[in-house]
């Protein structure tokens, strides 16, 4: 199952009572899984790896296989198993970009808004005030900005149905810092006078 995993910048993470270090492409093993009790944790949804490890905060993130028992609990994408292995480590950029494709490929789920110091995923509209900090909109009209190297994304949603997606970068392609962008026909433009007062 591909997942994704939080650590602090030397990558571990609180285990029980002690602390796991996991190191890149080494299956890590655990003797049971129960979500916030044993296990190797984890979640299905990157952004919710940021209620236990914030972003822009020196913490970690990666795309990981998750194996063995795994168990969920039901609070929002966590799961725990007995067996993990961290593939990838992920830029910021990559970060939206899964964020995005979870909700490609799942657009009925509910659970996937977020809003904390450098990340912001929202109905809508959404902003990114920071260097490498990400914002998401989602709706029928998405909109969002954000400063110099942030990652922008925009999500379509045309009668429940996710119907065009699209990352973009501050400072790449033609993508000003603190200019509204929308998507139209396929490709991300400025939003109109009329859509920005809204």
């Amino acid at each position: 199952m591909t997942v994704f995993k939080a650590t602090n910048a030397e990558m571990e993470c609180t285990m029980g009572k002690g602390v796991f270090r996991y190191r890149l492409g080494v299956p890590s093993t655990a003797d049971d899984s129960k979500c916030g009790c044993t296990g190797l944790h984890a979640c299905e949804y990157v952004l919710d790896c940021m209620w236990y490890y914030s972003l822009g905060g020196g913490n970690r993130f990666f795309l990981a296989e998750a194996g063995g028992d795994i168990a969920e609990d039901g609070q929002n994408t966590r799961i725990a198993c007995t067996e993990l292995t961290l593939i990838q480590e992920l830029t910021n950029r990559e970060i939206a970009a899964h964020a995005v494709l979870y909700m490609v490929r799942h657009p009925k789920r509910d659970g996937w808004q977020a809003k904390m110091a450098f990340l912001e995923a929202a109905e809508d509209r959404a902003e990114a005030r920071h260097p490498d900090a990400i914002a998401i909109a989602r709706g029928t009209r998405p909109m969002v900005r954000g400063t110099l190297g942030s990652h922008l994304g925009l999500v379509l949603e045309e009668d429940g149905e996710i119907t065009d997606a699209r990352i973009l970068t501050v400072g790449r392609h033609g993508i000003m810092p603190g200019i509204w962008y929308t998507i139209r026909d396929g490709m991300p433009e400025e939003a109109r006078d009329e859509e920005e007062a809204d």
